[in-house]
């Protein structure tokens, strides 16, 4: 019987120096999206240019280039000029604000996030829905938790976590190490084997029982893990 592949994800790139931040975001849309990441703003736009993602979603201040010139010399780029993009950061002023949907953000997070509202916005972009525009920080914290709790909950099927496999510890390395190399190219393996995820996740049949799902979640979830750590040691050079 031949089966009909399941269609591709979009791409979402996520830019952030911010290590809590990168893993609230991972681990909030890895379900639906395939993710890349990067933690300055001139890695931003090598991975934008490799990768072109469907969606951006980066932080106002970067370590090098901010935000916003990120955003200008991506619409500079007639290939990338249509990238879809969302702001997250923690300036909460309206000069911020109104800056950024001048530069052609669709929508301004202010930090601390709320998981529920901007995974609702991130897939409504993704899915090309025309809507008005969220003032997601105008809603009174409680009501917007009421909000989310009144949304059914399915909970997941109990599981057996597998163990941890054993690693090696590598030899220390001859010589000064350029931390961002190596952080950036970890990203690019914790991207690949996203990316592969994606490929189990879509051979998984129609109403598969959570056990089948459970094994390629995990590998999500602890890629977000490690991709936290990495943003860690980035901040650290």
């Amino acid at each position: 019987m031949t089966t009909t592949p399941a269609p591709q994800r979009h791409k979402v790139l996520i830019v952030d120096d911010d290590p809590g931040m990168v893993h609230l975001l991972a681990r909030t849309l890895l379900d639906f999206a395939q993710l890349h990441f990067a933690v300055r703003g001139d890695d931003a736009l090598a991975k934008l240019a490799q990768h072109k993602p469907d969606l951006l979603v980066i932080d106002a201040e970067l370590p090098d280039l901010d935000g916003y010139s990120v955003i200008a010399r991506l619409r500079e780029n007639p290939q990338l000029a249509h990238t879809a993009v969302v702001m997250v950061t923690s300036h909460n002023d309206a000069s911020h604000r109104q800056r950024a949907f001048a530069a052609g953000v669709l929508d301004f997070f202010t930090k601390p996030i709320d998981r529920d509202l901007i995974r609702l916005r991130v897939q409504q972009i993704l899915n090309g829905e025309t809507m008005e525009l969220i003032e997601l920080d105008d809603r009174p914290l409680p009501v917007r938790k009421a909000a989310a709790a009144a949304a059914p909950v399915v909970p997941p099927a109990p599981v057996r976590p597998a163990p941890a496999p054993m690693v090696e510890a590598a030899p220390p390395a001859a010589g000064p190490v350029d931390v961002n190399a190596v952080t950036s190219e970890l990203f690019e393996r914790m991207s690949a084997i996203l990316s592969q995820a994606e490929t189990l996740r879509e051979r998984v049949r129609p109403g598969a029982p959570a056990s089948e799902i459970y094994p390629i979640q995990r590998i999500q979830e602890e890629c977000a893990e490690v991709i936290q750590l990495l943003v860690t040691i980035s901040g650290e050079d």
